[in-house]
Parts: C-alpha cells; structure tokens; sequence
C-alpha cells in the first residue's frame, strides 16, 4: 500500500469516476485503475461496487475512505509544516541592534515585512553593545547582528555582509560658532573637541584620513552617545553620529551638518557560520533586496 494509491483512491471518491479521477491528478485512466486494483488485491477486498451507476463504495471502502481522508489531511498538513519551517517561516528568529548607532530606523521596514510573510515566525529583537552582541552570535541565543562595520567582526570568524553607507553628521548645538554653516571644511574643525562613544565609536581620524592635522583637534572619549549629546551641550563640542539618530529629528538642541570625507560608515549584517536557522536567510534575503531598492 503506498500513498500515491490512497490518494487516488480518494480522489475517485471525492470525483464519481476514474476519467475524472485520472484528469484531477494528472495521470491516465488505465493508471488510476491500476493503482486502485492493486491496493485492493494487497486489502484483500473490494472498495467500489463497479456494477451501480453511479460508482459506489462498498462497506468497508466508505470505512477505509472516512479514515484515510483525515489521516492524509494530517500528513498533507504536517507535510506543509515541515516545508515551512526548512524555509525558517516558522519558529524563532532573535535580530540584535547594535547600540548607539541607530540602525533599527533603517530596517523596521524590513522586520514588518518579514512578519507579513512568515506570520507564524516568532521574531525577537533587542538592542546590544557589541560585545554583548559576539556572545550572542557565539551561543547562537543571537541570529543575526546589525551594527556598523568593525574589524572584530571578521576577526572572530563571523560572516559580514555590507548592507549600505551612511552619511556622516557633524553634531553641535545651535549656540555653536558653526551652527549657521550648512556646510563644514576641515579648517573650521580647528581646535575644536570631539565627544565621541566607546570602545567601538566613530574616529575622527578614520574621518579626516590624513588630509587634516589632528593636533589641534581634541578627542574624548565617553560612555555613551547620552553623555557625548550632554557634553555638546554643556561644553560646547562636538559629536559625530547619522541621519537615523532620533534625537536629532526636529530638535532645537541640536544643528547637524552632513559631512563630505573619504571615509563613509557602513551598516554590516552578521551571522554566526555555524547557526543553521533557516529564518536567517530569510531575513537576509529581505534585508538585501531593501538595501538595493533604497527603502
């Protein structure tokens, strides 16, 4: 007995005939009637009383009918779910941010779409340091780490994917001597000082890349992009951050220019080789195809 042979005999059930049968599931009459004979020969007793018109089951076909329809129901349905879940459709799949940088603003969208399509795929999410983040991605209670590009990313051995370029940002208060400027050159960073976050914060001379002297230009380090937008304001520096940062969305606080240098940050994905959660690729595929339409 096979379940190719049950479900023509079901199929015969549920149409009235054999040509109709045959024609339901893509096969030739002689075929159906073959299979159908066969499963009776291996039963030992007829399902269909050939001689009514129309085709009738016999006793003990109508019994075998009734249970083996809700038993293939159950495999078709249980089919369709091991499906899903190879494609990471459905289960869990946990996406951190890395702190201070924003990028969540950037691919809300995506995660939203991501629930659309997989409605039963549990989606996680959160905001980390990135050390927080490698012990994650490490003991896999992390899928997929979305931060800016940093060298420990490859280093440790996990796999990086570009996602796009941010514009760099100029931050300062609107008391500032640079606030009315819309445009900034390197001579008017002169004797300036940077408030920037540590440990895995934004350089100023990754920035400048030699084409400015940095000697006259102070670099603090602080504990976070809260203390460096404090210190822009108490002290009267600068920071630097992109447009994704909401603090800077209609503050009167703040006046922030867009700055044109060699060097540009890179928002990254990365995964854990070893993680064989289907739902990342999921994502990464979604995510990708965001980033080169521009959403």
């Amino acid at each position: 007995m096979t379940l190719l042979q049950l479900q023509y005999f079901i199929t015969v059930v549920e149409t009235g005939n054999f040509t109709h049968a045959a024609r339901q599931a893509y096969t030739s009459q002689p075929t159906i009637s073959r299979q159908i004979q066969m499963l009776e020969e291996e039963l030992g007793y007829s399902l269909f009383n050939r001689n009514s018109k129309p085709l009738r089951l016999t006793e003990p076909g109508q019994i075998l009918y009734e249970g083996m329809k809700e038993a293939i129901s159950r495999i078709n349905d249980t089919l369709e779910k091991a499906r899903i879940v190879s494609e990471g459709k459905e289960g869990v799949l946990s996406i951190s941010f890395q702190s201070g940088y924003f990028s969540e603003y950037m691919f809300f969208s995506t995660i939203n779409k991501l629930r659309e399509t997989s409605p039963a795929l549990q989606i996680r999410s959160n905001k980390l340091f990135s050390w927080d983040q490698i012990k994650g991605l490490k003991n896999e209670s992390i899928d997929v780490a979305v931060g800016l590009e940093f060298p420990h990313w490859n280093e440790l051995g996990f796999t990086v994917r570009k996602l796009k370029k941010v514009e760099t940002l100029i931050v300062m208060s609107t008391n500032h001597r640079l606030a009315k400027k819309e445009t900034l050159e390197y001579n008017d960073l002169c004797g300036e000082t940077f408030f920037l976050t540590a440990p895995n914060g934004y350089q100023v001379d990754k920035i400048f890349k030699h084409r400015f002297c940095l000697d006259d230009v102070h670099q603090v380090e602080v504990s976070s992009s809260e203390n460096a937008y404090f210190k822009v304001l108490s002290d009267n520096g600068l920071t630097i951050s992109n447009p994704y940062d909401p603090v800077l969305l209609d503050s009167p606080h703040y006046h922030a220019v867009k700055f044109d240098s060699e060097y540009a940050d890179s928002y990254v994905c990365v995964t854990n080789p070893d993680n064989t959660n289907p739902a990342i690729q999921l994502f990464l595929d979604l995510i990708q195809t965001d980033c080169e339409s521009g959403k």
